[in-house]
């Protein structure tokens, strides 16, 4: 039974209009905050991911000019052995310390790349995360653009 008063106003169906419009203010005032948050979390996401990508670049450079000190050295201690007369035996030894000190950065090296490698990953996972939500909270015209 509907309640009707003198004027037979359905004060029911009103009530429940308003009731629904309120709620889709709220939702639309939800999406709002989740939307800005999801962009906020991408571009936290896609700094991580640079972030990876740059340590990664500077390990590998780091490995390199490692890699190419060792024949350096090398060429040093062939000139040293050959021009200068120095003993053998202690050129060797120095040279056994060197490829120990490199063995040892190339150690810590591929410690540091398995971080950077795990820090990588995760910052993917974060990419894709943010990535859904954007795309469920944020009207099209703001989502990220595709990358060429």
């Amino acid at each position: 039974m509907e309640q009707t008063n003198q004027f037979r106003g359905n004060h029911q169906l009103k009530s429940q209009l308003e009731e629904l419009q309120l709620e889709q203010i709220d939702e639309l005032r939800v999406s709002a905050h989740a939307g800005k948050a999801a962009k906020r979390a991408l571009q936290q996401a896609n700094d991580h991911f640079r972030r990876a990508n740059r340590d990664l670049g500077e390990l590998a450079a780091f490995i390199a000019a490692s890699l190419t000190t060792v024949t350096a050295v090398e060429a040093v201690i062939n000139i040293a052995i050959d021009k200068i007369g120095l003993a053998r035996e202690m050129l060797r030894t120095a040279f056994d310390g060197y490829i120990l000190f490199l063995a040892v950065l190339l150690l810590v090296g591929s410690v540091r790349f398995g971080l950077i490698m795990h820090r990588r990953a995760r910052a993917e996972k974060e990419i894709d995360h943010a990535k859904q939500l954007v795309f469920k909270f944020c009207p099209p015209e703001e989502w990220p653009k595709l990358e060429e």
